[in-house]
């Protein structure tokens, strides 16, 4: 299964398409660098987030989580004269059957 990595939020309309090319860019970087799935970062950030107790190892996912989603959020907004955004990473499984399924 192949994971997909895009930008979602209130403001996502308002990236090109070439900045948005760049955003995801960054994040796969990040990732990479890592060494890491980019699903477990996103299930340890949910579990993060629903205030659920996470280990050692989730914790340093969710670090890895946020570094990727400030690279690409600044990739996206450089030259933005707001800072109030609505952008964020969205990882996302690609199912056999074809149809995308968000992560947990």
């Amino acid at each position: 299964m192949r994971t997909i990595i895009t930008l979602a939020g209130r403001d996502v309309r308002l990236v090109s398409e070439n900045d948005m090319a760049l955003a995801i860019q960054a994040a796969e970087e990040v990732f990479a660098q890592h060494g890491v799935d980019p699903m477990a970062c996103e299930v340890a950030n949910q579990k993060q987030y629903s205030d659920a107790e996470i280990t050692r190892d989730e914790a340093l996912l969710c670090a890895i989580w946020e570094e990727a989603n400030y690279a690409a959020w600044h990739k996206a907004t450089i030259g933005w004269m707001s800072r109030d955004i609505d952008l964020y990473v969205m990882v996302q499984s690609a199912a056999a059957d074809g149809m995308d399924t968000i992560s947990a």
